[in-house]
């Protein structure tokens, strides 16, 4: 016998607007109070009732979040007559079979242990704590052996150390919410539905004093949370970044600057390659970038090596003379490269790899506290108005990564683990290097000095542009 059963839940329009969207992956919020995990676990309830037996799993970034929250919204919400729930298991089963599995997702190894499942609908409450390769599995598995549609529907807001990816593949993507598009390489239709606390007319009748409440935050917690800016990074930690300083066009790099290399070694992870030159003010450029995932290291170095030539002052293109490469220390490391047989130790550990191919290397400088305020005091304006280290925006992965790392919340002069900072840690090592001046002739003094006011020219049209 089936009987109704009333469910306590009027939606506001923004999340009218989250439940009616017909598109395979949604994105809502923004801010803070806009109703966000209590639009999530509706949605998965009417997801569930519509398809008997389906599988939906619903994450958060630990237990305890989903406990506080998603959990919570689901005992608050959902009618008892509808689901039974098993506490140890953190399991809800409708009563038309379709179960909601409540899960946390830590780092990428969490969600590597869902590969190859398949589920019907994914929930994600704070997409933002998550990297985007934790997401990507979680997206591989998002398809229906019983022919259901399948969904998936995030929530977040504009902080957290997935800021960057959710920012261009979800606001940047769909101009800030004003309209859907299509991702090339999966086919689902991308929304984005802005929501800020002014759209929660329950919780701004029940709760006005709230807003006060995130009116009185730093100002750029505030622009954050109370207006669900994504143009303001809450936590950022080189808020000293300005890309119409740090970042130049290309140019041809003086024969005689002193040239280095630095490299964050990853291979399933991605390995970051870095050239970097300095003037005779010790002022450094980072003008060549090498971002690759699983390339042996073998193959890493021969592509380094076929890429650093330089051209003469003759116009003939040479090898480049590199002062020296300072990479991570883990390029060192024996576990599962090397064995010992015989009392011997047998096999290379990576910077043996490189050696070989012709890049003797430096074990980088680790300490990362030190080492990030090195970066962020190098990035300070020096007299002439410029930093005193500038980027060519052909290093596009680090000009894309940089501005978007976030502090560790536990230890703030650190950066955050978990975020795509392999481009940044390349960096440092190559600050922490401490790279000499040039000293450059007399003759080429004349050709420094031309350089020089070129970029200072750059800059004060930059400026006049804006006012």
């Amino acid at each position: 016998m089936e009987k109704e059963v009333d469910v306590e839940y009027t939606a506001n329009k923004k999340q009218a607007l989250f439940h009616s969207s017909n598109c395979e992956e949604v994105l809502y919020g923004g801010a803070k109070g806009g109703g966000k995990s209590c639009a999530l676990m509706m949605e998965a309830l009417a997801y569930g009732l519509k398809n008997n037996g389906a599988t939906i799993y619903l994450f958060r970034e630990t237990y305890d979040d989903l406990e506080a929250n998603l959990i919570a919204e689901m005992k608050a919400k959902w009618p008892e007559d509808l689901y039974s729930y098993n506490e140890g298991k953190h399991i809800a089963t409708l009563k038309n079979g379709t179960k909601v599995y409540f899960r946390y997702i830590a780092n990428w190894q969490d969600a590597n242990k869902y590969q190859g499942r398949s589920i019907d609908f994914i929930g994600v409450d704070e997409l933002t704590k998550h990297e985007e390769r934790s997401i990507q599995v979680l997206l591989s598995c998002l398809r229906s052996p019983k022919g259901f549609k399948t969904k998936f529907k995030a929530t977040c807001n504009p902080n957290g150390v997935g800021f960057g990816w959710v920012k261009t593949n979800y606001i940047e993507r769909t101009n800030y919410g004003e309209k859907i598009v299509i991702d090339e390489l999966t086919g689902n239709r991308v929304e984005f539905i802005p929501a800020t606390v002014y759209d929660n007319e329950i919780l701004m009748k029940n709760d006005p004093n709230y807003v006060k409440r995130l009116e009185n935050l730093p100002e750029d917690e505030k622009r954050a949370f109370l207006y669900g800016d994504w143009d303001s990074l809450q936590g950022q930690y080189f808020s000293n970044w300005d890309r119409k300083k740090h970042v130049v066009a290309p140019f041809e790099v003086p024969s005689h600057w002193k040239r280095y290399r630095s490299i964050d070694w990853g291979f399933k992870d991605h390995c970051a390659v870095y050239w970097h030159a300095v003037d005779q003010d010790g002022r450094s450029y980072t003008y060549r970038e090498l971002y690759v995932n699983e390339t042996m290291a073998s193959d890493v170095a021969k592509m380094i090596n076929r890429m650093s030539v330089m051209i003469d002052d003759n116009g003939n293109e040479v090898p480049e003379d590199i002062q020296y490469t300072v990479a991570s220390p883990d390029m060192w490391q024996t576990r599962g490269l090397q064995a010992v047989k015989d009392g011997k130790i047998i096999g290379k550990n990576i910077a043996e790899v490189f050696l070989e191919e012709g890049i003797p290397l430096i074990r980088a400088d680790n300490s990362r506290v030190i080492g990030w305020q090195r970066v962020a005091e190098e990035m300070q304006d020096q007299a002439d108005g410029l930093p005193n280290w500038q980027i060519f925006s052909t290093c596009v992965n680090l000009v894309r990564t940089l501005p978007y790392l976030v502090r560790d919340e536990k230890k703030r002069e650190d950066i955050a683990d978990r975020q795509e900072d392999h481009c940044a840690e390349s960096i440092r090592y190559f600050h922490m290097s401490r790279p000499m001046k040039s000293k450059p002739t007399a003759e080429q003094q004349s050709v420094i000095y031309l350089h020089k006011q070129k970029l200072i020219q750059s800059l004060k049209k930059n400026r006049q542009r804006l006012v």
